[in-house]
């Protein structure tokens, strides 16, 4: 348990850190968007980047695990979609409650929790995992979110002119 804190705990700490500082006005109010940036452009690209440039295509092709990963997390997205699409009327707002529903912190909490469980073999499904909901989840909510934002009247030719951008 104590070796599962020491991945987790500095985690919270920074974000409870980051409250802290933010309530005693140490950081500004855009603060929080500037370092989310910061870890999406530069933090995460670069750990994605270390941790997979060593490594074969043929360590990362895993075809049962990717299938299963990918069916589950957007299982999950288009319940939660059609769900809070149905209940609300706004596919904008039913897309975000569909990443939120399905995504998993795969990245930051996946890998080091993975590794230290796994070893060097938990770094695999990990990854597979991370860039499945980085490359696909990620891209069909900003699909679903601009088609909710065009101004066409058809579901059909929102689609079509997202689709052709």
């Amino acid at each position: 348990m104590a070796s599962v804190l020491s991945v987790i705990l500095p985690v919270f700490a920074l974000i409870l850190l980051g409250f802290i500082c933010r309530r005693l006005e140490l950081l500004g109010p855009t603060a929080a968007s500037e370092i989310n940036r910061m870890v999406v452009w530069l933090c995460l690209p670069a750990m994605l980047f270390n941790a997979t440039a060593s490594a074969s295509w043929a360590h990362f092709w895993e075809p049962g695990f990717i299938a299963a990963y990918t069916a589950g997390t957007i299982a999950v997205f288009v319940i939660t979609l059609i769900w809070r699409w149905r209940v609300h009327k706004s596919l904008a707002d039913a897309s975000i409650q569909g990443l939120s529903a399905s995504y998993a912190n795969t990245g930051y909490m996946g890998i080091p929790l993975c590794i230290l469980v796994f070893g060097d073999a938990g770094l695999q499904p990990a990854l597979i995992s991370s860039l499945i909901v980085i490359c696909v989840l990620f891209a069909l909510a900003v699909v679903c979110i601009e088609v909710a934002l065009q101004s066409e009247p058809s579901l059909f030719n929102a689609v079509r002119k997202v689709a052709l951008a």
